[in-house]
């Protein structure tokens, strides 16, 4: 193998490492496990966790304020229900459908004992119910008569 082979190999190495590491840097800041609030309060033991996601139920009471700036508090439990629950402050707007009861994914830091919401989703429900055989669709009209 000539010289130039070797350059040329020593070229393709370098830019195959420089693309991993571009690539490795790209994701690293944007990855996140999701986690449940037991799984969090058991990896946390007391101390702070930057940049982390949770998913969870929402629980009440909730409390959300407009005056002088946006700021939702609430709390989330394991989405099977039971388990640790955790308080969330987010200072945004509350999303569409959100209630007691609903799922959603956090993305932000555990501080003092409480998640410091950056992001808040609301999952939509995945539960479906067909129509009984034989009924027909409500329609605005329906709705606007009393008709049910």
């Amino acid at each position: 193998m000539g010289r130039m082979g070797r350059i040329f190999i020593s070229l393709v190495l370098f830019f195959i490492v420089a693309g991993g590491v571009l690539v490795y840097q790209a994701t690293s800041g944007t990855s996140a496990l999701v986690l449940t609030p037991s799984e969090l309060v058991t990896r946390a033991h007391a101390s702070d966790l930057p940049r982390i996601r949770v998913g969870g139920k929402v629980v009440d009471p909730i409390e959300y304020q407009t005056e002088p700036g946006f700021l939702l508090r609430f709390s989330v439990s394991d989405p099977a229900g039971g388990g640790s629950v955790v308080p969330v402050e987010y200072r945004n707007l509350k999303p569409d459908m959100f209630q007691a009861g609903r799922d959603v994914l956090i993305d932000g830091d555990f501080k003092g004992g409480k998640i410091v919401a950056a992001k808040l989703q609301t999952q939509c429900p995945s539960k479906y119910e067909p129509a009984m055989p034989g009924s027909a669709p409500e329609t605005m009209a329906d709705r606007a008569r009393g008709d049910s």
